[in-house]
């Protein structure tokens, strides 16, 4: 496999970007959903929300990262199979997706950082928090980034369920192309 995209294909380093973020999104999300119902007294208390900061803080450099990347190596050419307006459709996900990402991961550092302490990160390092005093940001990022997230993984259905049917029932090649085939 090539590391650079072809007109074809997608290269090693969008493969490898794509799905690190995808399986990052997914873990994140099941995390966040099973450690908001954890005990004060569970032993995962404080290990859970130190995992899901520092993971959040990884996909956020990795999503920036791919948006670079994208950028200096664009994708392949669309499949002939695939109609405009699936194009049209798949760019208008891929791009919400990409925003959800972002705006959920603004969301989560604004919770941690909202009365003034940082964002430890794996204790390797810490973001400083740059928005203090605003009254109730902490609830209202909160909330953003709650509901973001299930608006998120309702679209992750969707374009799972998209490449699903361009496997099984198009029999393109929409799915081989995400595994660097």
């Amino acid at each position: 496999m090539r590391l650079i995209n072809n007109k074809e294909q997608f290269g090693l380093v969008a493969v490898s970007l794509h799905w690190s973020i995808a399986l990052l999104t997914l873990g994140l999300f099941i995390l966040g959903v099973w450690m908001v119902e954890l005990d004060y007294y569970d032993s995962w208390y404080q290990l859970a929300p130190w995992w899901h900061k520092g993971l959040g803080v990884m996909t956020l450099i990795l999503l920036i990262t791919r948006s670079i990347w994208q950028f200096l190596n664009p994708s392949p050419l669309a499949l002939g199979s695939i109609t405009p307006w699936q194009q049209k459709a798949a760019h208008v996900v891929h791009f919400l997706m990409n925003l959800l990402i972002l705006i959920i991961c603004v969301s989560g550092y604004l919770i941690v950082t909202a009365k003034g302490k940082g964002l430890a990160v794996f204790d390797w390092f810490t973001v400083p928090s740059l928005i203090t005093n605003v009254n109730n940001l902490e609830d209202l990022a909160g909330d953003i980034h709650y509901l973001l997230a299930y608006l998120l993984m309702a679209l992750v259905l969707l374009h799972i369920l998209a490449a699903l049917l361009h496997h099984f029932v198009y029999k393109d090649k929409t799915l081989k192309r995400m595994f660097g085939q």
